[in-house]
């Protein structure tokens, strides 16, 4: 989730003078304040008349407000305090909101510009600031409302703007709203429709332990002293934590940013736009306050302030029309080298998208800064982009090739971001899949093209479309576009469905439209609502235009946006004519819902795509939402039909057994006949179908029979997520052993083919296969693969020099080579080597390693070690409590030990924290008895609250609820083919 100054006096000092607001400084690309005053000129003389009686009224009231104030002890009344400048408030604690005002902000007051200084004490961990906001307001009103959470404000100041003669208008009282992390400033007399300038001096506190907001960093130097750094997280509504403002995205406004940063000690500071002065000894002696460049309007989710002593790699990138900027990526100064991969990587994506849209990147630099605390993988700052360090640092010696595929697509999400999200910006959260389904999308056919050679548009299914379909597919899922209003809500919505079933829905819209129809659409959309916000339908309305009247493009997108869930296709074969018919998935099959519930009745308008033996190139049908069934036809020379081509369709599809059968024939006879991403998605669906009842388990197991000579890394992604999730569930059941050897002979060819040495040659694909088979022969009991896992780590851990393995092994060695010869001895030397480490992706994989001890007493004590934030930052606990989760000797101590200390959690990250919310189905998604379900009912009834956790805690019931059904109906029917399957050999 971004030098001289013209302003006449200091506004922290706030003397009283008006703030400079010339017509240089206010003048931009499509609306200034002077057209705003030409629009009003005609009336210009009315108005200032309205001034000058409004000031001698103002004079009036401040008489009696002292009046009253001074009778205050005697009488037991004033709501508040004024100076004798009319300038301080002091509030009465949080209020009651005025009528009418929610957690949205009214409408009718609109932010133009702020003119923002803060000034950070790293020492105290405190930081004040003040700000002007100018103001238009569009009605005659009695307050004005903007947010500020977890702030002091010392003091207020209203003006006119446009007026000859400017005056301070009276405030009668000012005061928080705290439920709506709001603060209202009530005035005297009727606000007039106008230009108004709006001053605020505060004070806060650098809050390390919530690290949203303006919050305080630390890490440890080349010389193990502890350093620290102040820097910025607004998305989606924590802008109001670092300084009063209108926080929401349809409030754009340009920004005019100082900082304060200590003079030497290598400190500096970074913001959206680029320095235009640094003045030392300001506002003190070993202070110096850097004044930026004027940004263009944005929303203040996309603000950012960086205090540190960063250093920076740098490279030119080439923009339209020969311009060039400079692209940097800022680090701790010891990490300096590891920015060149991600730095080549950003000049790469910035100048594919600028190619790909025809629209320039708009700032004059782009900055990636690595922090070492931050609450999410990245965001998207306009001109400085922030990343935790594990996904933006780069090291041969440490970047496994996971790592290093993590590292391209994230920057590649990120400055898609660029235009969608901050050129162009939704109008308020429900439309947040316009942000994130994109820049998801766009990652990967960014990636792909500057990467061709990695096939990562092959890993789109396995990394996007099969994760969400697993949310999608239950009763607690919800629409991409939904109604979100409180900070929790919109919090909340930062998940799947907005990103990868947004992603998904553009893939399938692109695939149906053709690149060169779509992209022309994007950029027409992008260029109209530049610096401004748009709404879903504003999007499909640019398409529908370009798509002309061939398609009701609107009303096709409408059935995928605007409900939740998705369908199965079941198709059924009569000699060469197929039907389709279509409902809801549900992976719970008997689960129960009123499909009035949709007003498209959980039907969608769907793109068949199939292809046939006849014919491998696609081809489209429509299945209208309407249509009973959808028939097609084929040559009487087909032999087969695959449906859904390369699963670009965001459905599943359905087979009747035979036809099942004759897929698997043609897999196991030559697989290459059929895609990467078709066999993937074979493999996706038939094993789904199967969870979900709709089809009986033989289909997908013997399907997956053909996988011993499959080496391509999706289908073995989708097949070892499957048979390690089925493996889970039957682990208290016995037939256990029965399917870990079926998954062993299954796995065991691929496992001698990759082994555990890694050749640098080969190619992204089977580097890629390589993790993927030996954690999955690992984790069935694969006895070659744990004792070969166990003697690496052996040699390693008794390695005084501590030479490590290969990136690419040193996770799995880490965890199964703890797993399976680890002891105290070795926990101990693995732990004082975690705790030593500098590099956090290297950390991660330690701390996995960790969590990997089969002994519960030690794991016992990891759990309370991991909230120690000397040991694990806060930002990575959450993960840490997975792994622990994640073995089995652990998950009930996990669940045990969040039950008995929520309290903390939620004192340490707020209900408000979305990672606190998917906690819970993180480490209960094993669970599979009743007695489970009912300590999680029990859990949720105590503590009630939930915040951004509701959505979550609904879904970990759902899938329990699911795997007590998933073992009643399918462990005899298991049994059943794993006996039929122990007499035969896999070839």
């Amino acid at each position: 989730m971004r030098m001289n100054s013209n302003v006449r006096t200091d506004p922290i000092r706030g003397d009283g003078v008006d703030v400079n607001f010339d017509a240089g400084v206010l003048s931009r690309r499509d609306v200034s304040v002077y057209d705003l005053q030409s629009r009003r000129s005609a009336g210009s003389a009315l108005l200032c008349f309205t001034c000058g009686l409004s000031v001698v009224l103002g004079l009036i009231c401040a008489c009696l407000v002292v009046f009253v104030v001074l009778l205050g002890d005697r009488y037991d009344i004033a709501a508040a305090f004024f100076d004798q400048n009319n300038t301080k408030v002091l509030g009465m604690g949080s209020q009651e909101a005025p009528s009418g005002l929610n957690f949205r902000l009214p409408t009718e007051v609109k932010p133009m510009h702020y003119e923002l200084y803060l000034y950070p004490d790293l020492v105290k961990g405190t930081f004040e600031g003040k700000v002007t906001i100018l103001i238009e307001v569009l009605d005659k009103r009695s307050y004005i409302a903007l947010h500020q959470k977890d702030l002091n404000i010392t003091s207020i100041e209203l003006k006119t703007f446009d007026c000859e003669d400017n005056y301070k208008v009276p405030i009668k009282e000012a005061y928080a709203v705290s439920k709506l992390e709001a603060y209202v400033i009530a005035t005297e007399t009727e606000i007039n429709q106008r230009l108004y300038s709006l001053t605020l001096d505060f004070n806060g506190a650098l809050q390390p332990d919530k690290i949203v907001g303006f919050y305080s960093s630390t890490y440890k130097d080349e010389e193990k002293k502890t350093r620290v750094i102040a820097t910025s997280k607004f998305e989606p509504t924590y802008a109001r934590r670092a300084f009063p403002c209108f926080d929401e995205p349809g409030f754009k406004a340009e920004f005019s940013v100082r900082l304060v940063h200590p003079t030497g000690n290598c400190y500096s500071a970074l913001s959206n736009m680029n320095v235009e002065s640094s003045v030392a000894d300001t506002p003190a002696p070993g202070l110096t306050t850097v004044t930026f460049a004027r940004s263009v309007p944005m929303s203040t989710y996309l603000a950012c302030f960086i205090i540190s002593d960063f250093v920076a790699v740098t490279a030119k990138a080439k923009g339209l029309n020969d311009r060039t900027f400079p692209v940097s990526v800022y680090t701790t100064r010891a990490q300096k080298s590891k920015g060149t991969f991600a730095l080549n990587i950003g000049v790469k994506a910035i100048e594919y998208y600028i190619n790909l849209f025809k629209i320039d990147y708009p700032l004059p630099k782009l900055d990636m800064a690595a922090i070492p605390d931050f609450v999410s993988g990245a965001m998207e700052n306009w001109g400085l982009v922030t990343y935790r360090e594990a996904r933006l640092l780069y090291d041969s010696k440490i970047t496994s090739t996971s790592n290093k595929k993590g590292i391209v697509t994230v920057v590649a999400h990120e400055f898609a971001h660029m235009w969608f999200g901050n050129l162009v910006t939704m109008a308020w959260w429900n439309d947040l899949w316009l942000n994130e389904g994109f820049a998801t999308f766009m990652q990967f056919k960014c990636a792909d093209a500057i990467l061709p050679d990695w096939g990562l548009m092959d890993e789109f299914l396995i990394d996007e479309v099969h994760p969400v379909f697993a949310t999608d597919a239950t009763l607690s899922s919800h629409p991409i576009v939904q109604t979100v209003s409180s900070p929790d809500e919109i919090t909340a919505i930062f998940d799947t469905i907005s990103y990868n079933k947004g992603s998904s829905v553009l893939r399938m819209l692109e695939n149906f439209l053709g690149p060169e129809l779509f992209y022309g659409g994007i950029t027409v959309y992008l260029n109209k609502f530049a610096y401004q916000n748009a709404e879903t339908k504003h999007l499909f309305q640019i398409l529908q235009e370009a798509v002309g009247t061939r398609l009701n493009l609107i009303a096709i997108m409408d059935t995928w946006t605007r409900q939740m869930g998705f369908p199965v296709v079941n198709v059924s074969r009569s000699g060469n004519v197929y039907t389709l018919k279509q409902k809801r998935f549900l992976a719970d099959a008997e689960a129960k819902y009123d499909p009035n519930e949709s007003n498209y009745r959980y039907r969608w308008t769907i793109p068949i795509t199939y292809t046939t033996n006849e014919n491998s190139r696609s081809t489209l049908v429509w299945f209208d939402k309407d249509q009973d069934d959808l028939v097609i036809k084929v040559e009487e020379s087909v032999k087969w039909v695959k449906f859904n081509k390369d699963q670009v369709g965001y459905y599943r599809v359905n087979y009747e057994e035979k036809e099942w059968n004759l897929l698997a024939t043609i897999l196991q006879s030559d697989h290459m006949k059929f895609s990467a991403s078709d066999r993937t998605h074979l493999l996706e669906d038939a094993f789904s179908l199967a969870g979900a009842t709709e089809l009986e388990y033989k289909v997908p197991l013997s399907l997956s029979t053909y996988l011993t000579n499959e080496s391509h890394h999706a289908p073995w992604a989708v097949a070892s997520s499957k048979l390690k999730a089925i493996n889970k569930l039957l682990a208290s059941t016995t037939i256990a052993d029965d399917f870990r050897n079926y998954v062993k002979k299954l796995v065991d060819k691929a496992y001698q083919k990759v082994t555990w040495n890694v050749n640098p040659e080969e190619n992204h694909i089977t580097l890629s296969l390589r993790s993927t088979i030996i954690d999955l022969a690992c984790a069935v009991g694969h006895r070659k693969c744990l004792q070969e896992a166990g003697t690496i780590f052996t040699h390693w851990i008794n390695d005084t020099n501590d030479i490590r393995p290969h990136p690419d092994i040193r996770s799995l060695v880490y965890y199964y080579g703890m797993s399976f010869v680890g002891g105290e001895a070795e926990w101990d030397i693995m732990f004082e080597r975690f705790i030593n480490e500098g590099d956090a992706m290297e950390k991660l994989k330690l701390m996995r390693g960790l969590a990997g001890i089969r002994s519960a007493e030690i794991l016992k004590k990891f759990i309370n070690l991991a909230f120690n934030e000397t040991y694990i930052r806060a930002q990575d606990f959450f993960s840490c409590m997975i792994n622990i989760a994640g073995n089995p000797v652990g998950t009930p101590l996990v669940w045990d030990w969040i039950r008995e200390n929520w309290g903390q959690l939620v004192k340490r990250y707020t209900l408000n924290d979305r990672y606190l919310g998917k906690l819970i189905p993180s480490i209960t998604n094993s669970f599979s008895s009743e007695l489970k379900l009912e300590e999680m009912k029990a859990f949720f009834q105590k503590y009630s609250e939930a915040g951004a956790g509701v959505g979550a805690r609904a879904q970990a019931l759902e899938t329990v609820s699911n795997n007590i059904k998933w073992l009643n109906k399918n462990t005899a029917k298991l049994e059943s083919w794993l006996a039929d399957q122990s007499s035969k050999k896999l070839s």
